[in-house]
C-alpha cells in the first residue's frame, strides 16, 4: 500500500465519531453548508436589490456620463465616443406640485426630448407605464399619484420660480396634465421624480443649465470615455460613479458589512472544527504513537487531519453550494408556496383562508425579491467555507510532531 493510500484509508476511518475522540465531523460540515447557503442567499439578495437600484438611478436619472450643454451639442458627443448607446440633453427642475386640492408634495422634473422613448430604449423599458402615456403631457411616479391622489386626465399646478436681474424674482404657477402614472421600483423616484416633454414645458426649464446625458454600452467605461471627450475638447464630463458617489458608497458599505457580518458563520465553523481535531489528536495518541512507530512521518499524520478537513469543507462548500443556489434563485417560489400552505392551514382552521404574507404591499414596497449572484462572489464564498475547515484542520493537528512514540508507548 503506497502512502497516499493508507493515509486515505485512516483518513476516512477517523473522520467517524468514536467511543474516545467524540463526535465526527458531520455536525461541522452541516454547519459549513449552513454557512454557504446562507451566505448565497443573503447576498444574492442584496445585490438584487442594489443593482435594480443602480439601473433605475442610471436609467431614467444620471446616465453613465454627464457632460454640461453649454457650448457643447449631443451630435458632438456621439462623434466624440463612437459605440454609444444613447444621448440626450435634458434639464431638471425642482419645484412644488400641486393637486386639485391644494394638496402640495415637493417634486422633480425632468424635462426631455419629445423623442426620448425612441432615442432610448434603457429609459423607455425602465419607465413602465401603470396608465396612460408618455409624451401627451407630465408623466408622475405612482407614489405620488397615491399620495396626491391624481389619476391621468387631472390638472396639476406646478410652481415656476424665475429670476432676472432686471424684474427680479418671478414665481408662478403653470399647469399640466398628468398623461400617464408610471413605476420603476425606486421608491425615491416613484415619489418625486416626473418627466415632461420638451415642447409642452411652457418655458419651466427657462434659466436652469441643460445637461446631456450619454449612455454606453458599458457602465464601467465611464473613465476611458471621459478621456475621449477631453481630448475632443468636450470638458466638464462626470461619470456615474463620481456624481452618485454618495449613494452607490452607502450601498458598497451596506454590503461589505452584511458580508462580514454573515462571514461571522465561517470563524465559528471553523473554531468548533479546531476543537473537534484537537480532541481528536488527544484521543488518538495512542494511535498517532504506534503509526509513528512503524515509520510514518508527523508530516503524513498531520496529511490525514488535513485530508478530514478538506473533506468537511469541500463536503460542506459543495452542499452549501447546491442548497444556496437552489433557494434563492427560487426564493419567491418558495415564499409563494409558504404563503399557500399557512392560507390552506387558516382556512381549515376557520380563519379568513389569508396566508402569510412575507412582504406585504402595506409594509414592504416590493412585488418579488430579485436575485443577483456573480461567479466570483459564489466562488470566494464557496472557496471561504473551504478553507475555514482546512486552517482548523491545520492548526489542530500541530501537536501531532511533539508526540514522542517511546514515551507513549512507554507509558502504555
Amino acid at each position: 500500500m503506497n502512502r497516499l493510500a493508507w493515509i486515505r484509508f485512516v483518513a476516512s476511518r477517523w473522520f467517524r465519531s468514536g467511543r474516545k475522540v467524540g463526535p465526527s465531523l458531520g455536525p461541522a460540515t452541516a454547519g459549513i453548508a449552513v454557512g454557504v447557503a446562507a451566505l448565497l442567499c443573503v447576498i444574492g439578495v442584496m445585490n438584487g436589490f442594489q443593482i435594480g437600484f443602480i439601473d433605475a438611478v442610471l436609467d431614467l436619472d444620471s446616465y453613465h456620463v454627464r457632460i454640461p450643454a453649454a457650448g457643447t451639442s449631443v451630435s458632438a458627443v456621439l462623434s466624440a465616443v463612437p459605440g454609444a448607446r444613447a444621448a440626450l440633453q435634458f434639464v431638471d427642475v425642482r419645484t412644488m406640485v400641486v393637486n386639485a386640492r391644494g394638496k402640495a408634495s415637493p417634486l422633480r422634473i425632468k424635462v426631455v426630448p419629445d423623442t426620448v422613448m425612441a432615442d432610448d430604449p434603457a429609459f423607455a423599458g425602465r419607465l413602465t407605464m401603470r396608465s396612460g402615456t408618455f409624451g401627451a403631457g407630465l408623466a408622475v411616479g405612482s407614489e405620488l399619484a397615491r399620495s396626491l391622489d391624481i389619476r391621468v386626465g387631472d390638472m396639476v399646478s406646478v410652481l415656476s420660480v424665475q429670476a432676472d436681474v432686471d424684474t427680479g424674482i418671478d414665481a408662478h404657477m403653470l399647469e399640466f396634465t398628468v398623461s400617464g402614472i408610471y413605476h420603476c421600483g425606486y421608491f425615491d423616484f416613484d415619489a418625486g421624480l416626473a418627466f415632461l416633454p420638451s415642447s409642452l414645458s411652457s418655458g419651466l426649464d427657462a434659466g436652469e443649465t441643460p445637461v446631456i446625458g450619454l449612455r454606453l454600452a458599458d457602465r464601467y467605461d465611464d473613465e476611458r470615455v471621459i478621456g475621449l471627450l477631453e481630448a475632443a475638447g468636450i470638458r466638464g464630463a462626470e461619470g456615474w460613479r463620481t456624481y452618485n458617489r454618495a449613494f452607490f458608497g452607502a450601498l458598497r458599505m451596506e454590503k461589505t458589512v452584511m458580508l462580514m457580518l454573515v462571514g461571522l458563520i465561517f470563524i465559528v465553523v471553523g473554531v468548533n472544527i479546531f476543537h473537534l481535531m484537537r480532541k481528536a489528536v488527544y484521543g488518538r495518541v495512542d494511535d498517532i504513537a504506534t503509526i509513528k512507530a512503524l515509520g510514518a512521518a508527523s508530516i503524513d499524520v498531520r496529511r490525514i487531519f488535513m485530508m478530514d478537513g478538506i473533506a468537511a469543507g469541500a463536503g460542506g462548500a459543495i452542499a452549501g453550494l447546491v442548497v444556496g443556489l437552489l433557494v434563492a434563485f427560487n426564493i419567491n417560489g418558495i415564499f409563494s408556496g409558504i404563503s399557500a400552505i399557512t392560507s390552506a392551514i387558516n382556512g381549515l382552521a376557520g380563519g379568513s383562508g389569508k396566508g402569510l404574507e412575507f412582504f406585504s404591499p402595506d409594509l414592504f414596497y416590493i412585488g418579488d425579491v430579485p436575485v443577483r449572484l456573480s461567479f466570483f462572489e459564489v466562488l470566494f464564498i464557496t472557496g471561504a467555507g473551504a478553507a475555514s475547515a482546512l486552517v482548523a484542520a491545520w492548526a489542530a493537528s500541530a501537536r501531532v510532531s511533539r508526540i514522542m512514540p517511546a514515551e507513549v508507548l512507554r507509558d502504555e
